[in-house]
């Protein structure tokens, strides 16, 4: 797979006193798609069963009653409480809990309080499926985007002549089906394939290479939100690196979805005062994915592709 930017301040503690010249209000956090909330009432919640990706939130609010809502199966589980265990009542009325790994077989929770309430969430990795319709000599779309891990089902449409979904840009690339290489045909109407690594993959029809029938999968990598220096981790150097950037004429050493702290769909200042915030004012965490390694799905035009090789 092919992987197809008058007098300057100069030191670090500089480029800080820029980030101070600017008021750290409070910046209002966009709701993130798959967060979720269950309400608690007196003796029932709903939903009881929710299913989440990592990095996602999941909201308790109490409606009615007292309760101690605990993580487990029941009081008698000995791994009870092990993940939560809070109050809920009428001076707490709310508890969120942010999923920051994933937990095979999922959470299952109880009301120490109330035995008939449980419940159960169910933790996804984030990873989703794709169609590429295989139809009229095109693939449709012909570019998409995705994440490491997603997967891509080609799937042939009825009555629909022969194709292949060949991995290279065509017969004179070098690695000319090297990743894949499937009939698109009535006898198989379906290939799917998993793609693992970051970068661009082309690929093409065999038979209709010179019609145009090629295409592209951008596969993007996983990051976390805030770590522009690209260590897996958000401390002082992450907005300091984006301050460099934006200022002082760096080079981003993390791709744009990462350095949108905020998640606003830019990168500009706001984003070093968000992360700012974060570390030293006590504001919200940044948004999903955060803290942990994930995928951004909402509807903006940053990017997380890798270096160009």
């Amino acid at each position: 797979m092919g992987i197809h930017r008058g007098n300057r301040c100069t030191h670090a503690f500089c480029v800080l006193a820029l980030a101070g010249a600017v008021t750290f209000g409070s910046t209002p956090t966009r709701a993130q798609d798959g967060d979720v909330v269950i309400e608690v009432f007196t003796s029932s919640i709903f939903p009881e069963s929710v299913e989440v990706s990592v990095g996602s939130a999941v909201t308790f609010v109490r409606r009615l009653g007292e309760h101690q809502i605990a993580s487990g199966e029941n009081a008698e589980d000995p791994d009870a409480g092990a993940i939560f265990d809070f109050r809920l009542d009428a001076s707490t009325t709310e508890f969120s809990f942010q999923v920051d790994r994933e937990y095979p077989g999922g959470i299952t929770f109880f009301d120490r309080l109330n035995p008939t309430i449980q419940g159960t969430i169910t933790v996804t990795s984030g990873e989703i499926e794709h169609r590429v319709g295989v139809v009229d000599n095109v693939f449709e779309p012909e570019n998409i985007w995705i994440f490491e891990g997603d997967t891509v089902s080609w799937q042939h449409e009825p009555l629909e002549g022969f194709h292949t979904v060949t991995s290279g840009f065509g017969r004179d690339d070098p690695l000319d089906g090297e990743l894949f290489d499937e009939a698109s045909s009535e006898d198989f109407p379906v290939f799917e394939f998993v793609f693992t690594e970051p970068g661009v993959c082309d690929y093409y029809c065999r038979p209709h290479e010179d019609l145009g029938m090629i295409g592209k999968v951008f596969v993007q990598k996983k990051f976390v939100r805030g770590d522009a220096t690209n260590d897996v981790i958000v401390d002082i150097s992450d907005p300091v690196s984006v301050l460099n950037f934006l200022f002082l004429g760096g080079q981003k050493q993390n791709c744009d979805d990462a350095l949108d702290s905020n998640d606003d769909g830019v990168i500009d200042i706001g984003d070093p005062v968000f992360t700012l915030n974060f570390l030293f004012l006590g504001s919200d965490d940044l948004p999903p994915p955060f803290p942990q390694l994930g995928q951004d799905r909402t509807d903006d035009r940053l990017r997380c592709m890798p270096a160009e090789s």
